[in-house]
């Protein structure tokens, strides 16, 4: 089976058409989002359709449901903040609906998906290096899990004696008796120092994952978050990948 895995999506639509005209040159049997379709960017709408019609497995990150009362905004930062608020008011309710209805992770194909972490998801943890591995290995039994949120690709393995490091390599063959957390990055508002959108492609008969990065032209997105009065903040980061 060959998987597409994208997170961190953001209402990013520039960045999402580009997505669909490379991934229609992959081959590919299931496309799965791990959530944060919406927040910071100017087109819920549209992306959350993009991904209901198009996806087959969707899980919610924490601006999917701070965008439908589900977490506390208490934690956003002003930007994300006054960025939440506008997106409530955007949302169809058909589309409120859809994100609130979403689970907070699965268990499927043999693998762990969540969007922020395996420990504690409801608390959208972080996972960035080898030193969030302990915690959250330990709460899952897969061998793989996918994860997103940091907005930042990175691999996390641990051996059969419990060593865990981190790489962020492109390309990775899984080792036999090995366990891995794959960090797929961000789709719509990357922060890794690369503007380029990234996403990860999964070949389970392989046992290969390859994270993938595309250019596009983020300048309409910026146009689009800058003309209702969104933080200008929001357009900036999308040039500099931070």
């Amino acid at each position: 089976m060959k998987y597409i895995i994208f997170s961190d999506l953001h209402a990013n639509f520039e960045a999402l058409k580009s997505f669909e005209r490379l991934i229609a040159t992959l081959d590919h049997q299931k496309l799965v989002c791990l959530g944060d379709t919406v927040g910071y960017g100017a087109d819920p709408n549209r992306c959350v359709e993009w991904v209901r019609e198009r996806a087959h497995l969707v899980l919610p990150g924490n601006h999917d449901h701070a965008a439908v009362g589900k977490t506390s905004l208490t934690y956003f930062n002003p930007h994300a903040y006054q960025s939440c608020l506008w997106t409530r008011n955007k949302l169809s309710e058909s589309h409120k609906h859809y994100l609130g209805s979403l689970p907070l992770e699965k268990q499927e194909d043999g693998v762990f998906w969540v969007h922020s972490s395996p420990w504690e998801p409801e608390r959208w943890h972080y996972v960035y290096s080898r030193k969030d591995g302990p915690m959250n290995f330990d709460r899952f039994q897969e061998r793989l899990c996918f994860v997103g949120h940091s907005h930042q690709p990175v691999i996390l393995e641990q051996s059969p004696q419990g060593e865990i490091i981190d790489t962020r390599a492109s390309e990775f063959d899984l080792k036999p008796g090995h366990r891995y957390i794959v960090n797929v990055g961000s789709l719509g508002q990357p922060r890794d120092g690369n503007p380029n959108p990234a996403f990860a492609v999964y070949d389970s008969q392989a046992e290969k994952v390859v994270v993938q990065r595309f250019h596009y032209d983020h300048r309409p997105t910026q146009e689009k978050i800058l003309k209702p009065g969104l933080p200008g903040y929001l357009a900036e980061r999308l040039s500099l990948g931070k």
